[in-house]
């Protein structure tokens, strides 16, 4: 029995030191949808006068945070207002998990979170593009938070995806939070394969 439990010990050993895991922040992969914000400001602008927009603007939690998560907290527009997260994704790579560890907070019973698309550079025509393959994979953060836990909590979303050994790939999630409260924090982004 002592030797069976060493072999499979060793055998895993010798299987995960094959595994590639890749750690991306949040703090440096993902921002805010830059075109997006300026429409939204602009907006609310002319409902509420620029000085109030700015200040509103101002208090929000938004963007990159100390301990290497990244916030999304809007006070105004919500539901037309997203950011963006990307990580680098290569030949080596064919099927390979993904994992996204982030927390929520306050977060109302609506619809708010990730929808998750691979872009892939080809040549079309002698010139290259690139292009945009959705996966069909996504998350709500209110289905990955428990509702019975008010305040802060942390949130795991996991899913096998395919880049098909494509070098000069990118792996994006466009996300957003709720539509009347709470805020969403992407921290790590994980790849393993």
């Amino acid at each position: 029995m002592k030797n069976k439990l060493a072999l499979v010990a060793s055998l895993f050993v010798a299987n995960s030191a094959y595994a590639t895991v890749e750690l991306y922040s949040g703090e440096n992969h993902c921002s805010l949808d830059a075109a997006l914000e300026s429409k939204a400001f602009n907006k609310h602008a002319n409902t509420v006068g620029t000085l109030e927009a700015i200040k509103q603007k101002q208090s929000e939690q938004m963007g990159a945070t100390e301990n290497g998560y990244f916030i999304f907290n809007p006070t105004y527009l919500r539901t037309e207002r997203y950011f963006n997260c990307s990580v680098p994704l290569n030949a080596n790579i064919g099927q390979f998990n993904l994992t996204v560890h982030g927390t929520t907070e306050d977060l109302n019973q609506s619809n708010g979170g990730c929808t998750i698309s691979r872009f892939r550079k080809v040549s079309d025509g002698g010139q290259d593009k690139w292009l945009n393959y959705g996966t069909g994979k996504g998350f709500d953060w209110i289905d990955l938070s428990d509702s019975n836990v008010s305040g802060e909590q942390f949130v795991t979303y996991r899913t096998t995806l395919n880049n098909d050994y494509d070098d000069n790939a990118i792996l994006t999630f466009k996300c957003r939070t709720t539509w009347a409260e709470g805020s969403v924090s992407v921290g790590q982004i994980e790849l393993s394969y």
